[in-house]
C-alpha cells in the first residue's frame, strides 16, 4: 500500500483551518447583517415612535386598561322638591371564576344562604360563564342589607365570592310613579345591535353599554329623557397583567363622571299618592290639570307596578304575573288607554248643536227611547221634557240623539277636536296615542262606506267608533273650565330644553254663551236635585272669607261659602250585551262590563283645576268614577298647589352638590 495517502484519512490540518475560517467569516458576516438589520429596524421604530407614539401607545394598551365609570342619573323631583327617582347603593354578590374550584358547589352555597332555588343557581352559572374569568361577575344584585351581611360573614368559606356595592337607580315610591317616570334597565342585546349597526363594532357607545353597571331608560320619562338624565361617563386608567386582572391605578388619568341633569315635574306627590290610593283594586286612570298653565298635578294609572324590580332584571315570576294580570299593570292607561267617552261627550254635542242654530228654549220629551231609521235608540231612564241644561244634568240620551242630528257629525267632530279630543299632546312620555274622533270623510277613507244617520245618533252619546284617552278628557274639562282657552298639558316644569308655555289662545268659533250654557248644565250635574253626580259634588268644603283657603266643613264654619265643582258622568259600553243588559253587573264577566267616566272642574266660584277619571269596567260613572274624582278634587282644592311657590331646579341641584 502506498505511503503517500491513505483511503478514509482526514484532510490536512491546513485545509481544515481554511474551511473553518471561511465558514466562521460567512457566519460572522450573516450575523452582523442580521444584527445590523435588527439595529436598523429598532432605530427606525424608535424614530417613528418619536413622532407618532404609535408603539408606546400600543405598549400602554397592553399594560393599561380604561375602565368606564357610569355616571349617576339626574334626580327627578315633584313640583315641591320631593325626590321621586334617585341614585342609591345597590348591594350585590359576585364571583371571580378563576378563583373557584367547583362553580356548582360554590354558587349552590350562595343560593342556599340567600334562600334561592337550584334553578336560579343554574341560570346564574350560565350567565357568569359568559363573562371574564378574572374579573368579578355579578351573581345577584339588589340584595337587602340582611342578605348582604349574610354573605359577608361567610366569605371565608366561599372561595372566589365577593360582596360588593355600587350605585343604582332607585324609586322610593315604587308603584305610585311606575308609569309617568318609568324605569331603567340593563341594556339588551337589541340595544347593542342598534348601536353597532349605527356606529360600528368598535363604537365607544357599544363598549360603554357592555359595562355591567350601566342602566338605560326603558319606559316613561326615564326613556324619553334618557339623553338629559343619563349624564357624562367618567373613566379610570388601571394597570393590568397579561390576563387583564387589575393590579393598580394611574390616578393622574382618572376622570370623574358628571351627574345627569335633574327634572322638576309638574306633579304634586301628595295628590298623586291620593289618586293611586283611591283606585284601590280598580283599574283605570286619573288626571288633574291646572286649567291655565296646563300643569299635570296628577297622572295616575292603576294598578301600578314597582319599577325597582326592573333595575337589576325582573324575575320571571314577577314579569309573568304582571303580563297575565287582566288589569294590565304595565299599561300606561293615561296616554295609551283609548275609551269611548260616553256621556262625557254630550257637552261637545250641545255646543255643536248651538253652533248649528239650535234655539235656547228648544226641548224634547224623553219617554225612554228615540225611534230612528227603523230602530229604537234607548235612554237609560224616562226624563220627560228636558232642555239643554236638564239634559246635561240628567244625562238624557234622547235629547242628545236629536241634538246630534241637528248638529251633524262634521260640526261635532270639529268642536270635539278643538277641545282636545283625538289630539296628540306631547307630555314627554312614550307611546302616546291620539285616539279617534271620526267624521264622514275619515269613515269613507278608512271604512270604505258612507256615513249613516244611525252613526250620528250614536255619536250624540259618545259611543261608536270614537275613542279618547284620559289625558284628552282632562284637557276637554280644562278648556270648559277656563271658558275656552286652548291650554295644553305638560309634565315637566323644569329641565334641559324645557321652556315655560306661552299664554294659551282662545279657541276660535267657540262662543262664550254656548260655553256658559253647557257649564251651567255641568253645575247642575253636581249641585242640583236630580243631578247624576250629587254624591261627587258633595265636597264638604267651604271657603275661608279672610284667606280664601278651602277648608273642611264644620259646624262652626257652616255659614261660609260652599266650595262646589261642575262635572259630567259617563258610562260607556264596551260590548253590546243584548238581552243581558238587565243583568246585575257582578254576574257579567269583568272585561265586558261598562267603563265608568267622570270629568269636572272647580272650584265653581273661581275655577282652577280640572279632573278626569276613567275606571275600566267599573260600571256607572256616577257610582264609581265620580266618588274617586270627588276624593282627588277635594284633596286638590284643599292643597291648592298652583298657588304655592314651586321648587326651583337650580336650588335643588345646589343642595345636592353641597350634600354630596
Amino acid at each position: 500500500m502506498s505511503k503517500g495517502k491513505r483511503v478514509g484519512s482526514t484532510l490536512p490540518k491546513r485545509d481544515a483551518t481554511v474551511i473553518f475560517n471561511r465558514r466562521a467569516a460567512l457566519m460572522s458576516f450573516v450575523g452582523a447583517g442580521v444584527l445590523g438589520a435588527i439595529i436598523f429596524r429598532m432605530g427606525q421604530l424608535q424614530a417613528t415612535n418619536l413622532f407618532s407614539q404609535e408603539y408606546t401607545n400600543a405598549a400602554d394598551e397592553n399594560r393599561f386598561d380604561t375602565r368606564i365609570i357610569a355616571p349617576p342619573r339626574g334626580i327627578i323631583y315633584d313640583r315641591f322638591g320631593t325626590v321621586l327617582a334617585q341614585t342609591s347603593k345597590d348591594y350585590q354578590v359576585s364571583v371571580v371564576q378563576n378563583d373557584v374550584e367547583n362553580m356548582e358547589e360554590t354558587v349552590g352555597r350562595v343560593a342556599q344562604i340567600l334562600g334561592l332555588d337550584s334553578e336560579w343557581a343554574r341560570r346564574a352559572i350560565i350567565r357568569v360563564r359568559g363573562g371574564s374569568r378574572y374579573e368579578p361577575q355579578p351573581l345577584k344584585e339588589g340584595l337587602t342589607w340582611e342578605e348582604f351581611n349574610a354573605i359577608n360573614v361567610r366569605l371565608p368559606e366561599l372561595q372566589g365570592i365577593k360582596a360588593m356595592s355600587s350605585d343604582v337607580r332607585a324609586y322610593p315610591y315604587d308603584v305610585v310613579y311606575g308609569h309617568p317616570i318609568g324605569y331603567v334597565q340593563k341594556p339588551t342585546q337589541r340595544d347593542l345591535d342598534k348601536v353597532i349597526e349605527e356606529e360600528g363594532e368598535g363604537a365607544t357607545r357599544a363598549t360603554y353599554l357592555r359595562n355591567p353597571t350601566v342602566r338605560v331608560g326603558k319606559a316613561g320619562l326615564e326613556a324619553s329623557m334618557e339623553t338629559e338624565l343619563h349624564g357624562t361617563p367618567g373613566y379610570r386608567k388601571v394597570i393590568v397583567n397579561a390576563r387583564g386582572v387589575e393590579q393598580g391605578e394611574d390616578e393622574t388619568e382618572r376622570r370623574e363622571p358628571v351627574r345627569g341633569s335633574g327634572l322638576v315635574l309638574t306633579i304634586d306627590h301628595d295628590l298623586q299618592r291620593t289618586a293611586m290610593q283611591n283606585f284601590g283594586e280598580q283599574s283605570g286612570s286619573a288626571v288633574v290639570m291646572d286649567i291655565y298653565t296646563g300643569d299635570l298635578l296628577v297622572m295616575a294609572s292603576a294598578p301600578g307596578f314597582d319599577p325597582n324590580l326592573f333595575v337589576n332584571g325582573i324575575g320571571q315570576n314577577d314579569f309573568r304575573a304582571y303580563n297575565e294580570d287582566e288589569k294590565k299593570p304595565l299599561y300606561h292607561k293615561t296616554v295609551t288607554g283609548v275609551y269611548a267617552p260616553g256621556s262625557t261627550f254630550k257637552m261637545m254635542v250641545g255646543i255643536a248643536a248651538k253652533q248649528a242654530g239650535m234655539e235656547d228654549n228648544w226641548s224634547t220629551s224623553c219617554g225612554g227611547g228615540f225611534f230612528y231609521g227603523g230602530r229604537t235608540f234607548h235612554c237609560w231612564s224616562r226624563h220627560g221634557r228636558v232642555n239643554l241644561h236638564d239634559a246635561i244634568k240628567h244625562s238624557c240620551d234622547v235629547y242628545f240623539y236629536q241634538a246630534a242630528l241637528r248638529a251633524g257629525p262634521e260640526r261635532i267632530a270639529s268642536v270635539a277636536r278643538q277641545f282636545g279630543l283625538g289630539q296628540h299632546f306631547n307630555v314627554n312620555v312614550p307611546n302616546i296615542r291620539n285616539g279617534l274622533i271620526p267624521d264622514p270623510v275619515w269613515w269613507r277613507e278608512n271604512r270604505n262606506e258612507g256615513w249613516t244617520g244611525g252613526l250620528t245618533v250614536n255619536y250624540g252619546i259618545g259611543q261608536g267608533a270614537m275613542g279618547i284617552t284620559p289625558l284628552q278628557l282632562a284637557v276637554m274639562a280644562a278648556r270648559l273650565g277656563n271658558s275656552g282657552l286652548a291650554v295644553e298639558p305638560r309634565l315637566i316644569r323644569e329641565g334641559p330644553n324645557i321652556t315655560d308655555p306661552p299664554q294659551p289662545p282662545h279657541m276660535s268659533g267657540i262662543e262664550a254663551d254656548h260655553l256658559a250654557r253647557v257649564r251651567d248644565g255641568m253645575y247642575g250635574v253636581c249641585n242640583e236635585p236630580g243631578g247624576t253626580a250629587m254624591r261627587a259634588g258633595n265636597l264638604e268644603l267651604v271657603r275661608n272669607p279672610e284667606t280664601g283657603a278651602m277648608v273642611p266643613l264644620t259646624p262652626e264654619n257652616r255659614g261660609w261659602q260652599p266650595v262646589q265643582i261642575a262635572g259630567k258622568t259617563g258610562t260607556a259600553q264596551v260590548r253590546a250585551l243584548g238581552n243581558n243588559r238587565g243583568r246585575h253587573w257582578s254576574t257579567i264577566e269583568w272585561r265586558y262590563r261598562d267603563n265608568a267616566l267622570f270629568c269636572c272642574f272647580g272650584p265653581w266660584h273661581e275655577p282652577r283645576y280640572a279632573c278626569a277619571v276613567v275606571v275600566e269596567h267599573g260600571g256607572a260613572g256616577s257610582g264609581v268614577a265620580g266618588p274617586i274624582a270627588r276624593e282627588i278634587m277635594r284633596a286638590t282644592l284643599m292643597r291648592d298647589p298652583s298657588r304655592r311657590p314651586p321648587a326651583r331646579l337650580a336650588q335643588l341641584e345646589q343642595n345636592l352638590a353641597r350634600n354630596a
